[in-house]
């Protein structure tokens, strides 16, 4: 038995019904058959082989005619002009905290300034922490904070000596 013959017509089991077998037909050509009727046509048609629908997208040649002169691409826009990194208002409030962390130490002992202000910078953390300044000038406050912070610190140690 070939491969083919046993995949189409497996052998019967014990519990299964037997299945008739039937040999396989060899493949009827393609094309005119004698049994075959071509369709009765109307008076005064000839017959068609192939009748192809109506056309409804632009043609190769169409398509080739749109790209030929390759559409021109819009112009990339300009890069935007440079922004000021520093104002002369943000100069000044980093020089209100450079004062304030130097001034400090005539207030109080510079050592108890610093701390101080450590104390106040590291709550200032915690607030930056869950509430991240979102505008130029609130950053520009904290960065202030911090300054002023650094420069009292400097300020203490070199009292020290």
């Amino acid at each position: 038995m070939r491969f083919r013959d046993a995949m189409i017509h497996p052998e019967p089991s014990g519990d299964s019904v037997p299945l008739r077998r039937e040999p396989l037909l060899p493949p009827q050509p393609v094309g005119k058959r004698a049994d075959h009727q071509p369709p009765s046509l109307p008076a005064g048609e000839a017959p068609v082989d192939l009748a192809l629908g109506k056309v409804d997208c632009p043609s190769r040649e169409q398509f080739q005619r749109k790209l030929e002169p390759l559409p021109e691409l819009p112009a990339a826009p300009p890069p935007a002009p440079p922004r000021f990194q520093f104002s002369v208002l943000d100069l000044m409030v980093v020089m209100v905290g450079v004062s304030a962390g130097l001034a400090g130490g005539t207030w109080m002992p510079a050592e108890v300034f610093a701390a101080v202000l450590g104390l106040v910078t590291l709550l200032g953390l915690l607030v930056v922490h869950f509430l991240p300044p979102e505008t130029h000038a609130g950053k520009l406050i904290w960065g202030t904070l911090i300054l002023a912070y650094f420069v009292a610190v400097s300020a203490a140690l070199f009292r020290l000596r």
